[in-house]
């Protein structure tokens, strides 16, 4: 027998209590190929519905990171009384705050205004020259019209972009930490942990989430962003915690996972090294799916005037003004087809990914 083709064995050294040497097999995971989160991403992109998910997808974040560029009342770059300013609608120089397009354009030797020269919120200077639900194209320089105060539409859906995307971003990460953490604890201990943790997936779950944040923005004496943000986190939670909890479960039933557990590794050891690269097709699927339901979510309680701040740009606060204004249809459609896209966009993707990622979801 040709002993040299025989596979090696990577052995490990264990000295008994009596002082006797054994050698037992090393725990070797199976291998796992490289960037398997990225050779989704590609498999997911080659697909149809999956490439057209991930470019709408691009798009809105390309929309939300060149709000700026796109509209506001300051320009891009401008010259006043000698001083040249660069990106003055970003910086927000003290000397040009509070002044509308109209006034810098008037003071500036020359200027580079955004496509419109309009923010998601009226300037001091224009509060007695606003048009309030003027048509689109009907009244110069807004090109989606205005809503009921007069705010430029085109701005407001922009800038609500970046809100709403930033917000759901940071919400469903915020989300997905606490439930994978409490899922993971869960599923490698057991016991009495787990028991509790599936009481209180119960009761959270038992509630309808609109509902729950509801409750909890009332209950708030002074609701904010962060009580928002706080509570949004806390309806999407439970079903992270369940995944995680199941996929931690199977793979601890691993033989491979039962030799490292013999050989004295420890629990968090386990769950770094052998459970968490099961993790990562999960979790990212979570996010896509967890960023479109908190994005409906949030622009559900603007639409109800519970959520955002006024003062903030926001599709649903623009959408509400419908119910009032019948005629000005245009503060419905804009706002909606950009949130028809975001909660499209984001399923499709999810979609693509989970089916890239798991062979028997194809």
């Amino acid at each position: 027998m040709d002993h040299e083709s025989e596979p090696i064995i990577p052995l490990r050294r264990l000295t008994g209590r009596s002082g006797t040497v054994v050698l037992v097999p090393r725990p070797v995971p199976p291998p796992r190929p490289p960037g398997a989160v990225r050779t989704a991403f590609r498999a997911a992109i080659r697909t149809r519905l999956g490439g057209a998910g991930m470019l709408v997808v691009a798009m809105l974040a390309l929309v939300a990171v060149f709000a700026d560029l796109l509209a506001n009342e300051m320009p891009i770059v401008c010259e006043i009384r000698g001083t040249v300013y660069v990106l003055p609608n970003v910086t927000r120089p003290a000397t040009l705050e509070g002044k509308d397009a109209g006034r810098i354009a008037s003071e500036a030797t020359w200027a580079v205004f955004p496509l419109v020269a309009h923010g998601p919120v009226l300037p001091p200077a224009a509060f007695e020259e606003h048009v309030p639900f003027a048509r689109p194209f009907a009244s110069k320089g807004h090109p989606l019209g205005t809503d009921g105060a007069g705010r430029d539409v085109f701005a407001r859906v922009v800038h609500g972009a970046r809100s709403y995307l930033v917000f759901a971003l940071v919400a469903a990460l915020a989300s997905i930490a606490l439930g994978a953490g409490v899922g993971a604890v869960a599923g490698l201990y057991g016991g009495t942990f787990d028991a509790l943790l599936g009481r209180a997936i119960e009761t959270v779950s038992a509630f309808p989430p609109l509902v729950l944040v509801l409750g909890i923005q009332a209950a708030v004496p002074r609701p904010t962003l962060a009580t928002l943000f706080f509570a949004i986190a806390i309806t999407r939670w439970p079903e992270v915690a369940r995944l995680v909890r199941g996929e931690v479960m199977r793979v601890t039933t691993r033989d491979y996972v039962l030799a490292a557990r013999a050989l004295g590794a420890s629990p968090w050891r386990v769950l770094r090294r052998h459970v968490a690269p099961h993790l990562r097709g999960s979790l990212v699927v979570a996010v896509a799916v967890g960023i479109s339901s908190v994005v409906l979510m949030e622009a559900s309680l603007d639409f109800l005037h519970v959520g955002a701040p006024p003062s903030g740009a926001s599709w649903g606060e623009t959408m509400s003004q419908f119910r009032d204004a019948p005629h000005a249809w245009w503060v419905l459609l804009f706002p909606g087809l950009f949130l028809f896209a975001t909660i499209i966009g984001h399923n499709l993707s999810a979609e693509a990914l989970r089916n890239a990622l798991d062979p028997r979801a194809r």
